[in-house]
């Protein structure tokens, strides 16, 4: 396992936002041990654990360096939320390791769930092999606080049933919130997948930070392949927080098809991403290969590069290769969506097999279909460069949408760089 930390910063045509070198995590030198093996050891001995810290109110629990502890079976059953590899998380507790490995059996349960009194700290470990038909295939924090320190969710999956969502972590709470928090610090969420939607993590209704990490290469059956983070566009932008600083977003993958999308982070809350990427997403047949907004979102001093909408084989064209920034507000109510500021930014080199190559800005109404007007849209400060599309390689604009270009190059971009024709106030073709 390997932890990351930020050694360089800024942007420019091809350049890096983010580089990433590998740092030790550091293993706390007081608290319960548990040894890899042997009496009070191994998987056993962890159970053991964190049933006495939850009994006595929270601890810290050291694993062993290097060590791998196996679950064979689940610790224990909930009939709506599924099976857990330990015990559900109800205090305090950090688990502290240094390259340290939690792995499941790969099929009948995920490793860890924290509930609303509880408070679980990662320190220098890997969690990996957990599968379950609910919520959250690494981890569910379930209206509990979640943080990961230079620690890693990989290789977990939430396949199976109508629940299925968060292949590497589910937080949040299952009403309205805001309610649950998780954090990563220097970690990655890498490799996960559901048959629902959010392949690496899902935040409905809680508050997601990243602060200098990554969620790459998960996928997706439905929507939101890297990061889901709302509540289906019932509760409002207020109901759900992403924060997003100095991290990747890459190389995700959402197969939903047309009513689902987002390649890389689909936001129906309010989201701020800062001094990040989020590139080379895919999203087929949906809208979205980078982002999919529908809630309220800014962008600073990030790129949304590479990423695409083709075609699939369904025939459905696919929209907003970079970013599809939708006005869902005729569909459900809830106010103020679709409102999407990028400030410094870039969006480049992104494809849709249909409308908008680097933005599509359009509306949703009754019977999921498209049409004006979109949400508010401004970019500042910014470039849409090198996107293709059927129609408006750049920016596509459905009529009536207000879209702002301040000191914003939209150029080079096939067949136009923004659709319909003169329709964007300082936009040239």
């Amino acid at each position: 396992m390997k932890a990351f930390t930020i050694i360089k910063a800024g942007i420019g045509t091809g350049a890096a936002i983010l580089l990433l070198a590998a740092v030790p995590a550091a293993q706390a030198s007081t608290g319960a041990t548990v040894p890899c093996s042997g009496p009070g050891g191994g998987p056993a001995g962890l159970i053991a654990a964190i049933n006495t810290a939850n009994a006595s109110g929270g601890a810290m629990i050291n694993l062993a360096a290097g060590c791998t502890y196996a679950l064979t079976a689940a610790n224990n059953t909930n009939p709506m939320l599924g099976d857990n590899g330990l015990p559900v998380i109800t205090s305090r507790i950090i688990l502290n390791g240094f390259r340290t490995t939690i792995a499941g059996n790969d099929t009948s349960f995920r490793i860890l769930m924290v509930t609303g009194s509880g408070n679980l700290t990662l320190q220098g470990l890997t969690v990996t092999g957990g599968n379950t038909g609910g919520l959250g295939g690494g981890i569910f924090n379930l209206e509990g606080t979640l943080t990961l320190n230079h620690s890693e969710v990989t290789g977990n999956a939430s396949e199976g049933a109508m629940m299925s969502a968060g292949g590497g972590i589910a937080s949040g709470t299952l009403g309205t919130g805001p309610l649950g928090t998780t954090t990563l610090n220097f970690s990655q969420v890498n490799g996960n997948t559901t048959s629902g939607s959010a392949g690496g993590i899902l935040n409905h209704a809680g508050t997601l930070t990243l602060n200098a990490s990554q969620v790459n290469g998960n996928s997706a059956a439905v929507g939101g392949g890297g990061i889901a983070s709302g509540t289906g566009g019932m509760g409002g932008n207020g109901s759900s927080n992403l924060t997003v600083s100095f991290s990747q977003v890459n190389g995700n993958t959402s197969n939903g098809g047309p009513l689902a999308g987002a390649g890389g982070i689909a936001n129906g809350g309010t989201a701020i991403i800062s001094a990040s990427q989020v590139n080379g997403n895919t999203a087929p047949g949906a809208f979205g290969g980078g982002i999919l907004n529908h809630g309220a979102m800014t962008i600073n001093l990030s790129q949304v590069d590479n990423n695409a909408t083709p075609a699939d084989s369904p025939g459905g064209q696919g929209g907003g290769g970079g970013i599809a920034n939708l006005n869902i507000t005729p569909l459900t109510g809830a106010p103020d969506s679709g409102v999407l500021t990028v400030n410094l930014s870039q969006v480049r080199n992104n494809s849709a097999g249909g409308l908008g190559g680097g933005i599509l800005e359009d509306g949703v109404n009754p019977g999921d279909s498209l049409g004006a007007p979109g949400g508010p849209l401004t970019l500042e400060v910014s470039q849409v460069t090198g996107n293709t599309a059927a129609e408006g390689g750049g920016i596509y604009a459905s009529s009536g949408s207000p879209v702002a270009l301040k000191v914003t190059l939209v150029a080079r971009n096939v067949p136009d760089n923004c659709f319909p024709l003169g329709s964007i106030p300082g936009c040239t073709n």
